[in-house]
């Protein structure tokens, strides 16, 4: 694979939509800054340089791009790769530690919380979250403060340590979630992952507890570096892709990297629905079913991703 398909192929997991291979070293992605309806932003490939021939925005280097576009350091160390340019990576969030959880967070559990707690547990009850999960995860809600009217779904670490908590309004016409302004590069329900089993990769925090065994949500379109490193370290034998069905090129581009590292791929090919509205016996099933995905497989769905 020459370095402008490797180069296109790793940008398509940034760009919310695929872009393409243009004349000469060129790769056409639509413009995240103008949101434009066809394929503006032009990089090269060779100089590094990139431009929007529609707003004006422009850079003279893809990691400054990457930036912009706030990508996990992964992404930067796999354009030094490509590139062949060594390229330091700040992360600033990484300053920001994580002290704890909303001075204002309840439990569910508990036996306070008046009308946000019964609204929690309506939406919860609703997205097929039972009480066994609210224990099990730590579940809980803020009336008010910074996260006030939201439910928050902490994640802790192999020891047992909080290393994120996910923030998602209660009501509707609110932005959805709100989380902590630290950095991603972590793995998200890791005190409850077995590292011998198949491992499921998810989009969000309700697929996995939907899924309910050792299941991770991505919280985004990537793999963290720290999950990576973690899955090749502990010599997972299987993971099984179960993203949403609009999420075919970002399966298909985390499949890619896993086989690069000999582990064998599944994806449960959901046609309809996510894990959380298909819930745990359907996902159960479909986990069962999965396909193993091949090199041919690979080809296959970059085809109908749009990304080959």
């Amino acid at each position: 694979m020459n370095k402008k398909t490797r180069l296109l192929e790793l940008l398509n997991t940034v760009f919310d939509r695929n872009g393409i291979e243009a004349k000469g070293p060129e790769l056409m992605f639509y413009c995240p800054f103008c949101d434009h309806h066809k394929r503006k932003l032009q990089v090269n490939v060779d100089t590094q340089q990139w431009h929007c021939w529609v707003c004006d925005a422009k850079g003279r280097s893809i990691f400054t791009l990457a930036k912009k576009l706030k990508s996990p350091k992964q992404i930067y160390t796999e354009l030094s790769t490509i590139l062949g340019i060594k390229q330091t990576f700040n992360d600033s969030s990484k300053q920001q530690t994580l002290s704890g959880l909303p001075k204002q967070f309840q439990p569910l559990a508990s036996n306070s919380g008046g009308i946000v707690k019964n609204q929690a547990l309506k939406y919860l009850h609703e997205r097929g979250i039972t009480k066994h999960d609210i224990i099990r995860y730590n579940i809980g809600f803020c009336v008010d403060g910074e996260y006030g009217g939201r439910i928050i779904v902490p994640s802790y670490d192999a020891d047992g340590y909080l290393n994120y908590f996910v923030g998602r309004s209660i009501y509707e016409g609110k932005l959805k979630y709100k989380n902590p302004p630290v950095s991603r590069n972590i793995i998200v329900f890791e005190s409850n992952i077995n590292w011998n089993m198949p491992v499921v990769l998810c989009e969000g925090v309700f697929d996995a507890i939907a899924i309910k065994r050792n299941a991770i949500p991505l919280l985004g379109k990537t793999v963290s570096e720290s999950l990576m490193t973690r899955l090749v370290s502990e010599r997972v034998k299987e993971v099984v892709i179960a993203l949403d069905p609009d999420a075919l090129s970002t399966a298909v581009a985390i499949s890619q990297r896993l086989m690069r590292y000999g582990i064998n791929v599944k994806n449960t090919n959901l046609e309809s629905g996510d894990p959380s509205d298909l819930g745990y016996v359907a996902m159960l099933q479909k986990i069962k079913n999965a396909n193993a995905i091949n090199s041919y497989d690979l080809i296959l769905q970059k085809i109908q991703s749009g990304s080959l």
